[in-house]
């Protein structure tokens, strides 16, 4: 985003009412990652190399990888895209009040689920769990429901970014269905842990279907304009959304037929290597590896996290199409270490740090920070290599095989690494709407003042109509 460019406007009504749809997305989103998913994220492995492994801790666990990804990454996301929604779609938010519905069952989903899955062998909490499955199904689809009319316009002129963000949505209501169902099982035999393979297809669907779907969405509309590279043709956008959606069908597909008992494991390898080209070919078009880029000035320093987000997609991408490939000719599955390595980078170089990054550049209180006051340099380096760092102890360090403590404490090493970068990222955004909010107070009383005698510039830090003061 260019320093130059407008920022923000002024807080207005009407159609403009709804200019600030992300901010408790963002905020409930931020909470749910420093108190839930990154502070379990340490505790557990600690725990774990401490002996202490029991029915308790795999709840807990399930709990962890549901609040990083709903909680933290699919609000945050949600959130944004009430932003991006719209400009995919050509228009303005379809029903904000749906939205604002989505946000209130989402919140209570999310909080019931974590208060009732550890201690689900009881029924008061078996059933708290499972109404928070429910809240979270009724929030999703009240949301889908507002981004599916959103960007209806060019989903029906075929545009493949739209088509993408909204079949990541499509996604986010089979995983919430799934949830609602498997966890009502759950809690008819008075059990508080989901089996591996339908907790590990949750989060597969939760990863590849929804957040990779909105990010490959976004990407094609904006990350070859930041290298300098030509839009991609439509064709291209079209082959990724068909081997990324074409290899999901598989994937989910299968493993639920593996679930119910029913040989297809050769179906589901084949639905995981076809992700891995859709990958592959998304990036082929973003051209990160090019010294050349388009950002302005202030927004510098975010190049170098950005590439670092995108060879991290690049490497999720290489190790599903070769750990694919290789499982196919031995007629065998991916490991599960294997796949949960790479959820963890995916989840931690890819989405985390695509969140810390994207938001600094397309957030308006970040806009509006860059026009008053340039971030420092270091800033997004500072945060990227943070985020790397914990890619490689939790991703990285299991991937190469090391095993036993050493894992464990690995992997507690690197959630406080990510720890503290999203609280600091956190840190960073509530005085950036700060920064934001004092920003639109002055414009709006400099354009009631100066506006019909002035060029229309407007005012930096410390100026008012007069100029500096």
């Amino acid at each position: 985003m260019a320093r130059d460019a407008r920022p923000a406007s002024a807080p207005a009504s009407g159609p403009d009412r709804d200019a600030d749809s992300h901010i408790q997305f963002v905020y409930t989103a931020l909470l749910f990652a420093v108190l839930g998913g990154f502070a379990l994220a340490v505790w557990l492995p600690v725990r774990a190399a401490l002996g202490q492994m029991d029915v308790s801790w795999l709840a807990a666990a399930q709990i962890h990888g549901h609040l990083q990804v709903m909680g933290f990454a699919g609000l945050f996301v949600l959130g944004v895209a009430t932003r991006l929604a719209p400009r995919f779609g050509g228009g303005q938010l379809a029903c904000p009040k749906l939205v604002e519905g989505a946000f209130w069952c989402l919140l209570v989903g999310l909080l019931a689920r974590a208060a009732g899955q550890p201690s689900a062998a009881r029924a008061p909490f078996a059933a708290l769990m499972v109404g928070g499955a429910v809240f979270e199904l009724a929030g999703v689809v009240l949301y889908v429901t507002s981004a599916g009319l959103t960007l209806r316009p060019s989903i029906i002129g075929g545009a493949p970014n739209a088509l993408l963000m909204f079949s990541g949505m499509v996604w986010l209501i089979v995983q919430a269905t799934l949830g609602v169902v498997w966890l009502s099982q759950l809690a008819l035999v008075g059990s508080s842990v989901l089996r591996s393979d339908r907790d590990g297809l949750l989060v597969s669907i939760q990863f590849f279907g929804f957040l990779l779907s909105v990010f490959a969405g976004v990407g094609l509309r904006s990350f070859p304009s930041f290298f300098g590279m030509p839009q991609p043709s439509v064709r291209m956008g079209q082959a990724v959304f068909a081997s990324l959606q074409g290899g999901l069908l598989l994937w989910a597909g299968g493993s639920l037929l593996v679930i119910e008992g029913i040989e297809a494991q050769r179906a589901v390898v084949v639905g995981q290597t076809l992700v891995g080209v859709a990958i592959l070919l998304l990036v082929s078009t973003f051209g990160w590896w090019r010294r050349e880029t388009r950002f302005a000035v202030a927004s510098q320093p975010l190049a170098w996290p950005l590439r670092a987000t995108l060879a991290m997609l690049t490497l999720t991408g290489l190790l599903l199409c070769g750990s694919g490939i290789e499982a196919f000719a031995r007629g065998g599955a991916i490991s599960s270490a294997r796949l949960d390595a790479v959820r963890h980078i995916f989840a931690l170089g890819v989405i985390t740090q695509g969140i810390v990054a994207m938001a600094q550049l397309i957030l308006p209180e970040f806009a509006s920070e860059r026009f008053v006051r340039p971030p420092r340099r270091w800033r997004g380096v500072a945060l990227a290599s943070a985020l790397v760092g914990a890619v490689v102890l939790r991703g990285f360090v299991p991937l190469a095989g090391v095993s036993g403590d050493a894992r464990l404490w690995s992997m507690a090493a690197g959630g406080v690494l990510g720890l503290a970068a999203i609280a600091a990222f956190g840190v960073l955004f509530l005085r950036a709407r700060r920064t934001h909010r004092a920003y639109l107070r002055r414009v709006a009383v400099w354009r009631t003042q100066a506006l019909p005698t002035t060029g229309g510039s407007l005012p930096m830090r410390g100026e008012g109509p007069s100029g500096p003061r």
